[in-house]
């Protein structure tokens, strides 16, 4: 029998077999999220409401979250949604979620200095389909979360970097940096590998482009200069070139 599946890093889903089940509209969704966020641990009514309602829920909102955990209690066959003293906790397998499978990946990784640690790094980004949560939208703790994740995110990028640099394989790092600045690109630190990985695989002209054209956007829309970090590498590539 094939497993139930939820998805997270990407748009809230809930799948079998790589079929998505019909888990009903946007705010049921959110508060399938929330349930899964705190998987196997009793989350309170009044958080499920957090994550369902931007501002002041109405005066039905503990009403409508039942009828949400209801229809959800029918859906999700082969998981548990049971009642707890204070709101209600789903029951499934933690590798069923692929946020949790993304941060025990991550856990696994950061135990490991070789090139087995960057492929559970490798292992980990793939999990991602999309923004965190479908972007939220939800109410302050799904938008919390999905920061968070999304911070997660990057930050394995740029230890992945990290290492696949260390490990002389520059050539894999190029498509998927460039793709990762252009999505962010006042992040200096993705910026400064990017321009190293550029520098290893001869391409020394397009990282010297890239400091001047990150340096002319934070100065534009930042009115700052870049910072320490990103200056050591553009130096650093000068006095190589020298």
């Amino acid at each position: 029998m094939d497993r139930l599946e939820f998805r997270l890093l990407g748009s809230i889903d809930a799948c079998v077999g790589g079929r998505r089940l019909d888990t009903g509209p946007r705010k049921r969704r959110y508060v399938l999220a929330a349930l899964l966020l705190d998987l196997n641990r009793p989350v309170p009514v009044e958080r499920l409401i957090d994550a369902v309602w931007e501002g002041d829920p109405p005066d039905s909102a503990r009403m409508t979250v039942q009828g949400h955990v209801y229809r959800l209690r029918r859906t999700l066959v082969g998981a548990r949604v049971e009642t707890d003293s204070s709101g209600y906790v789903l029951l499934a397998d933690p590798e069923s979620v692929d946020a949790l499978r993304f941060r025990r990946l991550l856990a696994e990784a950061a135990r490991r200095d070789d090139g087995s640690g960057a492929d559970l790094l490798d292992e980990a980004l793939a999990l991602w389909r999309g923004p965190a949560l479908g972007g939220s939208g939800g109410g302050r703790s799904l938008e919390v979360a999905a920061v968070e994740l999304e911070e997660a995110r990057l930050a394995a990028v740029e230890e992945l970097a990290r290492r696949r640099l260390r490990l002389g394989e520059p050539e894999r790092l190029v498509a998927p940096l460039r793709a990762s600045v252009t999505a962010n690109p006042h992040r200096e630190r993705l910026v400064s590998l990017l321009m190293t990985a550029f520098y290893q695989v001869g391409r020394q002209a397009e990282a010297l482009e890239l400091y001047e054209r990150t340096r002319r956007l934070l100065a534009d829309q930042l009115g700052v200069d870049p910072g320490r970090e990103l200056r050591s590498t553009f130096e650093s590539l000068l006095s190589a070139q020298a």
